[in-house]
């Protein structure tokens, strides 16, 4: 082949790999477009599918149209439809429909979504009933009636998918249109009001009363609601970082905190966001001792509350429980087996944190791991007993017996 026949070749090739590139790179280009087209404003795709997941359907086979999904079901949970008088057990991810009532009992809970991140929380013991006010009316907000009987927590997003009015203890609240955060709690023959974020409005005597963030109200049958108190502040936590160490019975543990006198609610969890709980109780003194926790970390917090109206929650306190099998280390620089006797300085290192005992006696400043401990050796035999114990009582010994000789004196 001449040269010339080469290079053409070598030509040709060439071409066809810069082609190739501009190939790959349009595709790349047009693939861009598309995912820019899919996912405007740079939405997560997780974000959407999650999103998606949690949209209702239009309508169902037999032309019903769905208003809210069951989730996160806790326990015993029942659901009866509008147009029966039967309980059934319920299940989660099943759709609610207009005038469908839901039911929980002894430490049941279940979470009612309407939307992505519109969601109503029905608490244990507890009656709901969700009535749609403007079912025949499009391109509207969804309106909803909520009838309460027992606890309720709302969280509505600020996307303004729907209205809701909350029917509970012979009033009616009317919950202002954007984000807002409220809870309804029974006290009693009445109904407490929380409202955390947003506003909610109830009718009063003399007009509307308004019930603004941080703000709550006690509805009582036949009583003029009004006014709006400032919730409990949140508590303050004496201590946020607690460790108990011990052997083989769990320690008594004490959480304490402090604030206005009233109730206190208190939680400890398995993890930071409380999903896990392991205590939720109501206690009357700003103090919880408990020594039923195995060993591991958790996490506590604790809120004020008055008149069922319950503030905001105390910053998130840790708690770790470790438990110590192993014995602390002991090294002791024993004197020779035969020693002068007289006074002697007897030193060692221990596990920091542990107490140091010579013959009975307590080495003061010994849990900064060095010791040194003075002892007068006799003419004759001297036993030299020498014992370190942790935090959570495990013990190491070392001893040695000493023949002390002459009256000199020896130091180290």
């Amino acid at each position: 082949m001449s040269a010339r026949d080469r290079f053409s070749k070598l030509g040709g090739i060439a071409l066809e790999t810069v082609g190739s590139l501009l190939l790959v790179l349009a595709l790349y280009w047009l693939f861009m477009v598309f995912l820019y087209a899919l996912f405007p404003s740079g939405t997560p795709l997780k974000e959407m599918l999650a999103n998606r997941a949690e949209e209702l359907p239009v309508k169902d086979g037999a032309g019903r149209r769905p208003e809210a999904a069951l989730k996160s079901l806790v326990r015993d949970v029942r659901f009866r439809r509008g147009n029966s008088v039967a309980w059934e057990g319920a299940r989660e991810g099943m759709l609610l429909y207009n005038n469908d009532a839901v039911q929980t009992f002894d430490r049941s809970g279940a979470t009612l979504s309407f939307a992505p991140s519109d969601r109503l929380t029905v608490g244990s013991n507890s009656l709901v009933l969700v009535t749609r006010l403007n079912e025949k009316v499009e391109g509207e907000p969804r309106a909803y009636r909520v009838q309460v009987e027992g606890e309720l927590r709302g969280s509505l997003s600020n996307e303004k998918r729907l209205r809701l009015e909350i029917a509970t203890a012979g009033h009616l609240a009317r919950v202002a249109s954007g984000a807002a955060r409220f809870r309804v709690t029974p006290n009693g023959n009445a109904s407490s009001l929380a409202v955390y974020a947003g506003e909610v409005r109830v009718q009063g005597r003399d007009g509307m009363v308004r019930v603004p963030a941080y703000h709550g109200i006690t509805l009582r049958k036949g009583v003029a609601a009004g006014p709006a108190v400032p919730l409990p502040e949140a508590p303050s936590l004496e201590s946020d970082k607690l460790l108990y160490r011990f052997r083989l019975l769990p320690p008594k543990v004490r959480f304490s905190w402090s604030g206005k006198a009233g109730e206190y609610h208190f939680q400890l969890a398995r993890d930071p966001r409380f999903k896990s709980l392991v205590l939720d109780k109501k206690l009357a003194a700003p103090e919880l001792v408990t020594g039923t926790l195995d060993a591991g970390s958790y996490f506590w917090r604790v809120s004020g509350v008055m008149e069922a109206r319950e503030g905001f929650f105390s910053r998130t306190g840790r708690c770790d429980l470790l438990q110590l099998l192993k014995p602390p280390e002991l090294k002791v620089d024993f004197p020779p087996e035969s020693a002068a006797a007289g006074n002697f300085t007897l030193t060692g290192n221990v596990e920091p944190g542990a107490r140091v005992f010579v013959n009975g006696v307590e080495v003061s400043g010994a849990g900064d791991r060095a010791f040194a401990h003075d002892l007068k050796l006799k003419s004759g035999v001297n036993l030299i007993r020498v014992e370190a114990v942790d935090q959570a009582g495990n013990a190491s010994y070392a001893s040695r017996v000493i023949y002390g000789t002459g009256a000199g004196q020896q130091g180290r």
